[in-house]
This record gives structure tokens, C-alpha cells and sequence, in this order.
């Protein structure tokens, strides 16, 4: 028996104000040699992509053909084509290398064991063909039925599964692991208070979050040497980013004998902190200028790479963007939406995202856009702010007789007072040591001549002792603990 399948699916992401969900289904129509034709649509769930849904088509589309047929599968995803090739040329790395590897080994399986001649031919996207246009219309109906998803029990090639939460891990192991682990570092520095007061959940939903690291770390892991320019680069992105910055601030807070002003030594008007280095009057480059700079950077980036005509109305489009307004308050972030402020601080919206991806098409081109216009921008504050500002620092410390020698001598000075107030501390605290022993060895003894004294009341006699002392002497714990008792708070 001769069967032709067409399949689709359909993956819908709406963007709400409080969520985004997503939507996958899948749908075929097929036909056999006397023209019958049979229909079919599902609902698709977890690990969001256009290659699961199209892949969960064609199982179900193999899963439902007689055996001992002849399939032939028609097709608008080459992806799908492309990884059943993959894992029919090495099945044995498959699920160590390919994406939703078990709807992959089911459809081997099911072929293998239906005896089934499985062909599958690409063809083009929304080109006319009437029966591919109604495999995508069945496609999107299939959000109201049933969800698809294969039995991995009855599968003989599979023989463990890896799962999270009792759910399947339908990507490569190695691959989920790096992405938990990144997921993990990226909540725990979420949720510091630095980033709390400025970054609501609200905002964080704005954020391009992937690229906002990607152009703070600079990872340049492909190269064989390092270069000291693109040291200093990163260390100035990864203190921006996490406002760690050596302000007056900061080295106000750090050396308080030293810096006993943290004002803006160009302004006067204001405390340095790290909002202020970047919006400061005094600054070469004003705040509107830097907000031009990235503009300019963005447009002929994205012109360079994209057809120039299609890029004729970008720099109005990221002028009237919200996302780059700059606030009437410059030393201020609003905790819920994004501003200019941000961007200069190393977060990258979502919007210039997107509208660089609506013009390059693929994310490969938008992610190499943004990530290069955005390390010339923060190359770009580093240059013709920050060094300006800390030559202005450096000779105001000159001036005023802070220099290394006077923080070594500070730091010195400190570090003796804080030795001699230890070991005075640790002779108090030995003869406090040694009291302790003494009382402990006495209720001790005087257990030992008793001989018909209880245990409880001998325990009872230890603790009181033990209780007393240390409220009474301020003893540390630690101290009975170094004499052997088990006792504790």
C-alpha cells in the first residue's frame, strides 16, 4: 500500500504583561491509493520549538500508517528531515547529540517494527500546495485536542531516560546541565539586594538576558592568546554590570579614614555613584550623545548586514522607543521599566532585539549584531567616560595626599590594632578557659564521691554549671567545645 502524508506544525508565542505562553500543535492529512483522505491534529508540550512540533507530526503520521506501507512524508521543515538523517547515521550518539532524541527513536522504532518504507521529501513553505496549506490549518486546530506524546516504556532502543522533575529530558544531557547551572547563577545573582531594589520581575521580563551577559563576559575562549586591552574591557563590564565600580561611593565606604567625601569632584553638586559617573555634567560626552552613539551603531550595523532598504525607517523606530527614553531624573531607575540608564549599565531590551531580528531575519545574524554593537558601546563609556573620570580622580587624590603609600599605612595601622585587640581577647578567653575547666572538674569529683547521686542529677549539676558561666562571663561556646563538653546553645 502507497501512502502520502503531509504534515505541519505550529508553534504561537503571545507576549502578555504578566507571562508568555506558548503554543505547539501539530496536524497531517493523508491519503491512500484510492485518494481517501484522513485527518489528524494534536497538542504538543514541553521544550518549545518549531523542530518538536514538526517531528511529533511525522511520529504520529508513522504511528497511524498499516504495515508493511510504502510512506512517503511531505514536509515544509528541513530540521526534522535533517535530524532523523542524523540519528539514522549514528543512533548510537544520538540522544548525546540531537534535540527531542526520543520522539526521534520512536519514529526508527515504530518504521522498523510496522515494516514500513519511510521516505520523507521537503517542500516549500506556504508555495501553494493545497494539502500542505491544509496540514497547517489542522495544525493550528490542534491546540484543542489531545496532547501528543510517545509511550518511551514500549521502546526497546531506549533503555534509560533522563528526566527532571518527572519530566523527560528530550535534549542532549550535557546541554540541560549547562543551561540549569546558568539558570541557577543567573537567580542567585537575581535575587541579590543590589539587583533587587532595581530589577522587579516586571523589568526582568523586558531583558534580553542571554545577550546581556554574553556582552558583559566577552568570552573569548576560541582564541589562543589574551591581551590585556580586553582584560581591563571585561573587568569594567562585569564591575558596570554589577555596580561594583570603585566610586567615590564605594571608596568611601571601603576607606572611610581616607575618603571622608563622596561627592562628584568635577560637579560638586552630587554623590559619585555609579548612575552619576555615567550622567555627569562635567562628562565630555553627554548622556544624549551616548544615547546617539548606540543608535548610530545600531543602524549601520544592521544595515551593513541586511539590505539597506529595509533598514530606511530603524533609526526612527529606536528613537521613539520607550526602552531608550532618557528619564527627567538621570540618578534614578525605575525598578519596573527600562530606560537609557539601564542600557548603559549593560541590559539590552527585548524591543532593539527584536527589531534587529525583524530586519536580519535569522538569530544567528541578530545575535552577532547585537553583540558587537553593544561591546563598542560599553568600549565606548569605558573610553570617553570612565578613564576621563578616573584621571580627574587620580589627580584630585595627588592634590590631596591620598596615595598608595597612605592606604598601605592605613591598612597596617589597622591590621596591628586589630592583632593586639585579638590577643587580648584570647587572654581573656583563656582564663575564662581555664575557670571552666576547673568548676567542671570540681562537679566532676564531687560525682565521683557520691556514688549514689543520680546521673540526671549529676547532668542536671553540668549544664546549670555550664549555663551560668557562659551567661555570666560572656563565654563563647566555641571555648567549651575546646575543654569537651558536648553541650551547646
Amino acid at each position: 500500500m502507497s501512502i502520502r502524508i503531509y504534515t505541519d506544525g505550529s508553534l504561537i508565542k503571545k507576549d502578555t504583561n504578566n507571562s508568555h505562553i506558548t503554543t505547539m500543535d501539530c496536524g497531517w492529512c493523508a491519503f491512500d491509493e484510492n485518494d481517501t483522505e484522513f485527518n489528524f491534529s494534536g497538542k504538543v508540550e514541553n521544550f518549545a520549538s518549531s523542530t518538536r512540533v514538526e517531528l511529533m507530526a511525522i511520529l504520529t503520521a508513522v504511528y497511524a500508517t498499516p504495515k508493511c506501507s510504502r510512506l512517503c512524508i511531505f514536509t515544509d521543515s528541513q530540521a526534522a528531515i535533517d535530524t532523523i538523517a542524523n540519528a539514522a547515521t549514528n543512533p548510537r550518539k544520538a540522544h548525546r547529540k540531537l534535540k527531542n532524541w526520543t520522539i526521534v527513536k520512536a519514529i526508527e522504532e515504530i518504521a522498523n517494527v510496522q515494516n514500513l518504507t519511510l521516505r520523507l521529501e521537503k517542500v516549500k513553505v506556504h508555495s501553494g500546495v493545497i494539502h500542505n496549506e491544509t496540514a497547517d490549518k489542522l495544525a493550528r486546530e490542534g491546540c484543542l485536542k489531545p496532547v501528543c506524546s510517545p509511550d518511551l516504556q514500549s521502546l526497546t532502543s531506549v533503555n534509560v531516560v533522563s528526566c527532571w522533575n518527572t519530566e523527560t529530558i528530550e535534549e542532549p544531557l550535557r546541554h540541560f546541565t549547562k543551561k540549569l547551572d546558568k539558570a541557577k547563577h543567573s537567580i542567585k545573582w537575581r535575587l541579590l539586594n543590589r539587583n533587587i531594589s532595581t530589577i522587579s520581575a516586571f523589568k526582568s521580563k523586558q531583558i534580553q538576558w542571554e545577550s546581556s551577559w554574553r556582552t558583559t563576559m566577552l568570552s573569548y575562549i576560541d582564541r589562543n592568546v589574551t591581551d590585556n586591552k580586553e582584560t581591563r574591557q571585561r573587568a569594567f563590564n562585569v564591575k558596570l554590570f554589577n555596580n561594583e565600580l570603585p566610586t567615590l561611593e564605594k571608596l568611601k565606604d571601603r576607606f572611610p579614614k581616607i575618603y571622608e567625601n563622596d561627592s562628584c569632584i568635577r560637579c560638586n553638586l552630587e554623590k559619585e555613584d555609579q548612575v552619576h559617573v555615567l550622567t555627569c555634567p562635567k562628562n565630555l560626552i553627554d548622556i544624549h550623545s551616548c544615547r546617539n552613539k548606540l543608535i548610530n551603531l545600531l543602524v549601520n550595523k544592521t544595515t551593513t548586514v541586511a539590505c539597506g532598504d529595509t533598514c530606511k525607517n530603524m533609526c526612527k523606530t529606536l528613537e521613539a522607543l520607550k526602552e531608550l527614553h532618557i528619564p527627567r531624573d538621570v540618578n534614578t531607575r525605575d525598578a519596573d521599566h527600562l530606560s537609557f540608564i539601564d542600557i548603559m549599565l549593560g541590559l539590552i531590551p527585548i524591543t532593539v532585539y527584536d527589531i534587529v531580528l525583524q530586519k536580519v531575519v535569522t538569530h544567528e545574524l541578530a545575535d552577532q549584531i547585537i553583540d558587537d554593537v553593544f561591546v563598542q558601546f560599553k568600549l565606548f563609556l569605558h573610553t570617553h567616560i570612565w578613564k576621563d573620570r578616573c584621571t580627574a580622580v587620580k589627580k584630585w587624590e595627588t592634590e590631596n595626599g591620598i596615595s598608595n603609600n597612605k592606604w598601605k599605612k592605613k591598612i597596617r595601622n589597622e591590621t596591628l590594632d586589630t592583632i593586639v585587640t585579638s590577643q587580648t581577647d584570647n587572654t581573656d578567653n583563656n582564663s575564662v578557659l581555664n575557670n571552666s575547666a576547673q568548676g567542671i572538674t570540681n562537679i566532676i569529683n564531687k560525682n565521683n564521691h557520691n556514688n549514689n547521686r543520680s546521673k540526671i542529677s549529676f547532668l542536671f549539676s553540668l549544664n546549670r554549671f555550664i549555663y551560668n558561666y557562659v551567661i555570666k562571663n560572656s563565654c563563647n561556646w566555641t571555648w567549651l567545645y575546646k575543654i569537651g563538653c558536648s553541650a551547646g546553645p
